[in-house]
């Protein structure tokens, strides 16, 4: 029997659709077979006498001289059963079969015919797509894009100067296969009944955005000869913190221009339209496309490519308030909508207007998202969420290159769809020539090897559809050319009029002026400080400040920021002279700036009085009334950084008031202040508040459900303060979130191991980014969330060694935090129970010497938090004793209600009020046993 499949070779690359009849060789029959069984076999390479075949590049290497390589292919005989057929549109590389299979023959000899065509235009697009083998009339992959990714490889490793044997040591494109009754799986794509989102891999949003960075930080302060650009330049690809396009242009607008009118590089009469523009805009004229890209290139391969008139473009373009809420009132009313054509859920830099295009500035109405204040808003948007929840809903949709970078809204908005239809993420992979298909229940159980390789939006959106039972509705295709692999499902066959540029020029700069002195130390500064690098930053702000004259707009901002600055760093003597230099500024501050400036001043005034004071939280609880009452209410005259000053102001004092829930009631402004921060607060004001909702309902929690819902909260304010790079908030919710893990452990029957090992792994991440990016308060905290578990839980976390070297940090490192000092000396009295040479009776006067020298020394100031760790330590020194007379802890419900009421009125901590029965009720036959029933300080 003859073989199915057909394998050919040569020696040199030409795309020159006339030579393909000379350049492609076909292998001898007995060499066919030997290839294609080992195919066959998922084997990453095959022998022959002088050669090897590496199936996962589609390379031949001579076994003598690696210099020697050839491309191979293989293609489909023409006779092939329905059943082959679609075999090879799961299995073969090349992917020719799109269509499923009725009617099958008819569609391969229209599809045919047209190769055909294709070969005689010579078109552009069949320069760029597939190569066709006329004989055989067979499509394969760009035979362009397969030398470059062939030869990039050999460059990068070498082949020239290596053995043959290590070259492509896997093959994972390989390794899967699809069931046969899975055929149909991309079926409900072939429709103009469609939605499209095209994330920013085709957009030009990041163009330059490092030179622009470098052409402001690229400057030291006298006292370092290192560069701000030196300390920023890593984290465009490492972190947390990550600095992302957002960030710059928050900074640039802060302090530089307003308008964001350096966006307007984006804009050109040559605009770099590449192959995923000219398809997007083919299929915003049948269906829904939806993109986050606020460039115009869509528009320019429309009007360029698609019309007869460059200056019209041949679809609707949506991109304003108003054209959401008409779709959203329109879906709602159950009214026949069209929404065929470009919605950018971005905004856009321009729209089109009587045949011209018109810049839109970046506060406009539809103008382009691209600042952390714009996404603070966007994200909250109703009819956005709406009208992609729609769409989700009742429509196949399809995802390609999108990046998780947009994690702020669309992401969100796609983790939270009730039930949708069906959802194709095309991920762009470099090495997978052929398609590989998986479930969304395959990505969320990890089962791809190179789970690395995928977008982490896809893995998040997967992981939490498969949670809530509907991950069987996401499918993912992973493919180098995502972008030949839409024009296919969609049934594409692009012709344009116009070159069409390739590559987009990567080095094309923003367009600003060179910048003052002044510019490079504030940019540097602030972009430093959002780095969480508080300690430079302060550097570069004071030089900000040097190099203005007092009482200008540059210096009042400057001297502002540097006292901000100095507040993060955590010095007690640094945070009062900075309320007193904020005190200055604001009273030097010209006319325009002087409302803000003494807000500001007002505000940084209430944080440090907080720290420094001996009853410094009810005193910033007044100052924020205050200041709150001062501001008026939302939405009237407090606008701009006024507005932000007073949310900051809202958010801290709820905060606040948790401590200390016996402070006076808000007043109403106050009130209102705080219940508009979801909907108007800046997004890491947001952040705070979604930490705050999570400790409310943590501290509240009954059961497992509860604890359940309380680490959901918490985990999107994780995701929040990690996308913002906000480090201090960021260790501050990964300590909560392991601390309501190993809650979960307390409360599951049986013991479940998992929720230790996870909430450790939250405390390390707290100690990495502490150390790296945060003050010694953080530092701190971390390690004693740590310690506490690998107190409570040795056997669980074999880590002596680990737990060691946290107790020495806190015998020799000092904090000014009150509450972060009797913490570390209450892990200190704790661990006298991990003591080998101590005898029980020993460490129970050990350790009830500690535990009373803590409630003696310390008082609770009327914080809910000191009046629990100082109970729970008076407890302990009473269970210590007990211990030693060989019996349970002794009734005492003076102390227990301190305990799990904290002298409030509020409602029993039923957590607290759990553990202390168990000390009640049981008496401890070791070492494991008396550590979990010691009572530990840990909130709330």
């Amino acid at each position: 029997m003859p073989n199915k499949y057909q394998w050919f070779w040569r020696s040199s690359i030409n795309c020159a659709i006339s030579n393909i009849r000379e350049d492609w060789q076909k292998f001898s029959d007995v060499e066919i077979t030997i290839i294609e069984d080992a195919y066959q076999k998922q084997r990453d390479h095959v022998e022959l006498n002088n050669d090897i075949i590496y199936f996962k590049h589609f390379l031949q290497i001579n076994k003598l001289d690696s210099t020697k390589t050839k491309s191979v292919k293989r293609i489909f005989c023409e006779n092939r059963s329905k059943e082959e057929q679609f075999h090879s549109f799961r299995r073969n590389v090349w992917w020719t079969q799109t269509n499923y299979p009725d009617n099958e023959d008819k569609v391969l000899v229209k599809k045919q015919e047209n190769q055909i065509k294709r070969v005689n235009e010579k078109s552009n697009w069949c320069n760029r797509i597939d190569t066709i083998d006329v004989s055989i009339q067979s499509t394969t992959v760009s035979a362009k894009q397969i030398f470059k990714t062939n030869l990039k490889s050999l460059s990068e490793n070498n082949l020239t100067q290596l053995q043959y044997q290590p070259y492509f040591k896997s093959c994972p494109s390989l390794t899967y296969s699809w069931p046969m009754e899975d055929k149909y799986i991309l079926s409900p794509f072939y429709s103009n009944q469609l939605t499209v989102l095209s994330g920013s891999a085709s957009g030009l949003a990041t163009i330059g955005l490092q030179n622009l960075v470098r052409r402001y930080t690229n400057i030291s302060v006298p006292a370092d000869e290192k560069s701000a650009w030196v300390i920023i330049e890593p984290h465009f690809s490492q972190g947390p913190p990550r600095l992302r396009l957002e960030t710059v242009f928050d900074v640039i607008q802060q302090y530089i221009d307003p308008n964001l009118s350096l966006l307007d590089v984006l804009m050109t009469d040559t605009p770099a339209i590449d192959r995923s523009h000219d398809i997007l805009a083919m299929l915003a004229m049948k269906c829904t496309v939806i993109t986050t890209n606020f460039d115009h290139l869509i528009e320019d391969a429309a009007r360029l490519h698609l019309g007869d008139d460059p200056n019209r473009i041949p679809f609707d373009v949506f991109c304003t308030e108003e054209h959401f809420k008409n779709a959203f009132d329109s879906i709602q009313g159950n009214t026949s909508s069209n929404l065929t054509g470009l919605w950018k859920l971005h905004g856009s830099v321009a729209i089109w207007q009587n045949e011209k295009r018109v810049l839109v500035r970046a506060d406009q109405n539809g103008g382009p998202i691209a600042t952390l204040k714009r996404f603070s808003s966007t994200r909250e948007s109703n009819e956005r969420r709406y009208f992609l929840h729609h769409l989700l809903e009742t429509q196949p949709f399809i995802i390609i290159d999108y990046s998780a970078t947009d994690d702020f809204d669309v992401i969100r908005w796609l983790k939270s769809v009730k039930l949708p239809l069906n959802v194709l993420w095309i991920q762009h992979m470099d090495d997978s020539f052929e398609p590989i298909i998986w479930s969304g229940i395959d990505i969320a159980k990890g089962i791809p090897s190179n789970m690395a390789s995928f977008d982490r939006g896809l893995i998040t959106i997967a992981s939490i559809w498969h949670e809530r039972g509907i991950a069987d509705r996401l499918t993912v295709v992973t493919i180098a050319d995502s972008v030949s692999f839409l024009a296919q499902i969609t049934h594409l066959s692009p012709n344009f009029k116009e070159e069409i540029t390739e590559n987009i020029d990567s080095n094309t700069e923003y367009s600003s002026s060179l910048p003052t002195q002044w510019q490079s130390y504030i940019v540097s500064g602030a972009i430093l400080s959002h780095l969480s690098y508080f300690s430079e930053a302060k550097h570069y702000f004071d030089y900000a400040t040097s190099t203005s004259i007092e009482g200008t707009r540059e210096y009042c901002i400057a001297r502002l920021a540097a006292a901000e600055a100095a507040i993060e760093i955590g010095n007690r003597n640094a945070r009062i002279q900075a309320m007193n230099d904020a005190i200055d500024a604001a009273e030097a501050a010209p006319l325009s700036l002087s409302s803000w400036a003494n807000r500001r001043a007002k505000f940084i005034s209430a944080k440090v009085k907080r720290f420094v004071e001996k009853d410094g939280q009810s005193i910033a609880i007044v100052e924020l009334q205050q200041l709150l009452n001062q501001c008026g209410k939302p939405n009237e005259k407090c606008v701009g950084e006024e507005r932000n000053v007073a949310l900051e102001a809202a958010i801290l004092l709820a905060q606040l008031r948790r401590y200390l829930p016996s402070s006076p009631e808000p007043s109403d402004v106050a009130k209102q202040w705080i219940e508009s921060i979801p909907k108007i607060g800046l997004l890491h004001t947001k952040g705070m508040n979604l930490h705050e909702s999570a400790l409310n309902k943590y501290q509240l929690a009954t059961n497992i459900e509860e604890i359940d819902d309380a680490i959901l909260v918490m985990k999107e304010a994780i995701e929040i303060r990690e996308e913002l790079g906000h480090m201090r908030g960021l260790v501050a919710s990964l300590n909560v979130l392991g601390s309501m893990q190993m809650r979960l452990a307390d409360w599951s029957l049986p013991f479940e191991i998992k929720h230790i090992k996870c909430a450790a792994e939250q405390f390390r991440r707290s100690i990495e980014y502490s150390d790296k990016h945060a003050a010694v308060f953080d530092q701190f905290q971390a390690r004693i969330h740590l310690a506490i578990c690998l107190l409570r839980y040795p056997s669980v976390i074999d880590s002596i060694d680990e737990l060691k070297e946290i107790l020495n940090f806190f015998r020799t490192r000092t904090t000014d935090d009150l509450r972060t000092e009797i913490e570390s000396e209450f892990c200190l009295a704790m661990s006298i129970f991990t003591s080998s040479v101590l005898s029980l009776e020993e460490r129970c006067d050990h350790s009830t010497q500690l535990f009373n020298e803590l409630v003696n020394k310390y008082t609770s100031n009327n914080d809910v938090r000191l009046i629990r760790i100082l109970a729970a330590a008076r407890f302990n020194a009473e269970l210590c004793q007990d211990w030693k007379k060989g019996q349970i802890h002794t009734l005492n419900p003076e102390l227990t209600r301190d305990i799990i009421t904290r002298k409030t009125q509020a409602n029993i901590n039923v957590y607290w009020q759990m553990r202390i029965l168990r000390a009640e009720t049981q008496i401890p036959l070791n070492t494991y046993d008396q550590l979990q029933l010691l009572l530990d300080p840990l909130s709330p």
